[in-house]
């Protein structure tokens, strides 16, 4: 029991000791106790007596407290079940006392947690520095690109400077520096004229650039393709599509821009066909030139983290410009004629607009129409030729509809569309691809991309009807010509199958689906709107033509803003910017007050900022858009400016090489002439024939009455 420590007793046990002890007392000294029982007793009491000293009470033992208590205890007190100090980091009272390692482990409920804060505030320093990181590297890549900018534009002054008064062109360069030309543009004019006084005019470091960025592009495009080729036989060499790169990889992902992106809107060859061709090395469906066309374009598409990152533009573009220069230099002139090289043609004039240069596309685009008339070379099957024809004939409308030129021969205006494509065949797949990976991890959905480019072959077989009814040589425009083109707009929208028809923005329509229908709205917006500048209508004929334009340019923006918030309007094509300010134009104009013009205003600057990443001809359009908001007197914002930066420094050049024309706007000068004197008369009348009656007989099976009763019939169907 010696092992044990004694526990002082209890206050009843302490009064039962004391009454005890009084007892033996008293018996003790009257003599009555035994000698056993006293000597026992005495014994018992004497030890009671020795320990209390006096007064025969028995103390009551006090346990010790421990001065300071911690709920973090260490190791060794703990293991002994002893109350610790916690002191840290020196030793624990106890711990020194005994002279024992002092070790703290932590709870390991309280660590955890205490390992989860720190874990996340260490994940944030690191996504900290991570971003700053990333704007030191691109700050040092601008500074880069700022510097190589600088040593091509002394090279490029140094040219002219060294030509001015050596070689007669002295008046011609200053002429060229006074309208605003840039020094490449002026060297590069030096260069032909004089090639060997212009030792100076490509920088050494042009080259070494476009080296640099094809790697930089390579080493981001790090997955399997599926574009990877093979020869027909053992033997057979690999085809090099391309010399800017040997990456497959690269290739595949420009590939899969330009399919995700363009091809669906501006279908000019057949994919399956194509992509066959050149996993087989085989140059029916496929040639260099195209190959390098293809992913020209698709280099519009590239975009960093930040799509408005100024360096990732450089490199996109030095990109462009390399594989452009490789498909002009892989197109021989005794190949022109072939379908590959029409197709190719087409694309570069995709690709010259998409930077602002639609003087020159323009010649690209002819160039392909009129080989066409002539093309020979390998023969493609009946569908893919088809679809060609049709394609280049969507496409040369769409250009005569922003340049309100004269058509330039369209191919095949009358035959029936797509008569030889198997509608049944289209199984292709489409996805939201944007970056290297996501043909892995995004999911798929059908396409419907060919039964789209049949309905817009439709369309702008119309639209080139209406062209040709304002610019063409079909007489005045009287009220049957024009409700005609009008009542055959009805009947597309009409004949939509279901696939195509639904825009409803719950049920994610494509984007080409999306912008199939703002073509649409925008062709009747357009041809509607030169009758309300002729002042021959009256004010009730007048008011319903607004209603009829306001209507459509109202839908047209609504899709437009739908496919925004889907998709971004970073990817949508350089044509249908056209589209875009066309509509916000003839809201600002026709209705400036539901919505707000400044709103409209608002929406058009942000649109076309956001696809300015890419491509280069929405900044004179903002320019040209922001003029018209002055003209119709609503006044630009702080914000407004601040979205699209300053617009001032486009010049006349500028602007042709975007519409080539000063406008964007139809040439009112050149329509209103040729509008019938009469056309107001024979309106009623006609619109009664050609629009009510047609639309009650063909989708209410009853007419009504009332001349303009069935406009918002007509245009909410």
């Amino acid at each position: 029991m010696s092992a044990f420590r004694s526990l002082a007793p209890s206050n009843q046990q302490a009064e039962s000791s004391s009454s005890s002890s009084a007892k033996v007392i008293n018996d003790s000294s009257t003599g009555g106790a035994t000698p056993a029982t006293s000597g026992g007793t005495s014994g018992a009491a004497g030890g009671g007596g020795g320990g209390s000293g006096s007064g025969g009470d028995v103390p009551q033992r006090k346990r010790r407290t421990a001065g300071s208590v911690s709920t973090m205890a260490c190791t060794p007190c703990r293991t002994a079940r002893q109350k610790c100090d916690g002191t840290r980091p020196n030793v624990c009272g106890r711990c020194a006392a005994r002279k024992l390692r002092c070790v703290y482990e932590p709870h390991t409920k309280t660590h955890k947690d205490d390992l989860i804060k720190e874990i996340e505030n260490l994940r944030q320093n690191n996504a900290n520095l991570q971003d700053h990181n990333r704007e030191i590297r691109d700050d040092v890549h601008t500074l880069d690109a700022d510097n190589r900018n600088l040593r091509e534009e002394g090279a490029w002054q140094k040219t002219i400077l060294e030509t001015i008064g050596s070689n007669g062109h002295d008046r011609e360069i200053i002429s060229k520096l006074r309208r605003g030309d840039s020094h490449q543009s002026i060297a590069e004019w030096l260069h032909r004229e004089n090639p060997d006084f212009a030792h100076g005019l490509e920088a050494p470091t042009t080259h070494r650039r476009l080296i640099d960025v094809v790697k930089l592009y390579e080493a981001q495009c790090q997955q399997d393709d599926g574009l990877s080729r093979q020869s027909s036989s053992p033997s057979a060499a690999e085809i090099p599509w391309t010399k800017v790169t040997i990456s497959h990889k690269l290739i595949g992902h420009l590939f899969d821009l330009y399919f995700t992106w363009v091809h669906p809107v501006h279908m000019l060859f057949s994919e399956i066909d194509f992509k066959h061709d050149f996993r087989e090395n085989m140059h029916t469906n496929c040639s260099a030139s195209l190959v390098n066309a293809i992913c020209a374009m698709g280099c519009n598409l590239l975009e960093s983290e930040d799509v408005g990152d100024r360096r990732n533009r450089i490199d996109a573009a030095t990109l462009r410009n390399g594989f452009m220069d490789e498909a002009r230099a892989t197109l021989d002139p005794s190949s022109y004629s072939y379908m590959t090289s029409v197709q190719t043609l087409a694309i570069m004039f995709l690709v010259e607009l998409s930077s602002g240069k639609a003087r020159k596309a323009i010649g690209y685009l002819r160039s392909a129409v009129d080989n066409l008339k002539t093309s020979n070379g390998p023969q493609l099957s009946e569908e893919a030729h088809e679809i060609t024809v049709w394609g280049l004939h969507t496409l040369n409308t769409a250009c005569a509809s922003i340049t309100y030129q004269k058509l330039y021969a369209p191919p095949r205006p009358r035959e029936a569309i797509f008569r030889h494509v198997n509608m049944d065949r289209d199984h292709a797949l489409w996805r939201f691809y944007r970056h290297p990976g996501d043909e892995r991890e995004l999911p798929t959905r059908p396409s419907c991309a060919i039964v789209a480019a049949c309905y817009q072959a439709g369309l702008f077989r119309i639209i080139d009807e209406s062209l040709n009814l304002y610019c063409g040589a079909r007489g005045n425009i009287s009220a049957e010509k024009f409700l005609e083109v009008y009542r055959r707009y009805m009947d597309w929208k009409t004949d939509l199958p279901s696939v195509i028809a639904n825009v409803d923005v719950a049920d994610q329509p494509l984007p080409h689906i999306l912008y199939l229908h703002v073509q649409y709205h925008t062709a009747l917006v357009q041809h509607v709107s030169p009758l309300l500048h002729c002042g021959l209508f009256s004010p009730d004929d007048h008011a319903e033509l607004v209603r009829i334009v306001v209507f459509h340019a109202r839908s047209s923006v609504e899709l437009l803003a739908h496919a925004r918030r889907l998709y971004s309007a970073r990817f949508s094509m350089p044509l249908l910017t056209f589209c875009l300010v066309h509509v916000c134009d003839g809201l600002v104009r026709f209705s400036p007050q539901e919505p707000p013009a400044s709103d409209t205003v608002a929406f058009c600057l942000e649109v076309l900022q956001q696809t300015s990443a890419g491509f280069a001809l929405c900044g004179p359009l903002q320019s040209l858009f922001c003029q018209t908001a002055e003209e119709c007197d609503v006044q630009l914002s702080d914000e407004m400016r601040a979205i699209m930066g300053s617009f001032d420094h486009y010049v006349m050049d500028d602007i042709l090489d975007t519409c080539t024309r000063l406008s964007y706007t139809q040439p009112l000068d050149q329509i209103l002439p040729r509008i019938d004197p009469e056309i107001a008369k024979d309106w009623p009348g006609e619109w009664q024939r050609q629009v009510v009656a047609a639309f009650a007989q063909g989708r209410r099976g009853s007419s009504s009455s009332g001349r303009y009763m069935q406009i918002g019939s007509l245009l909410n169907d």
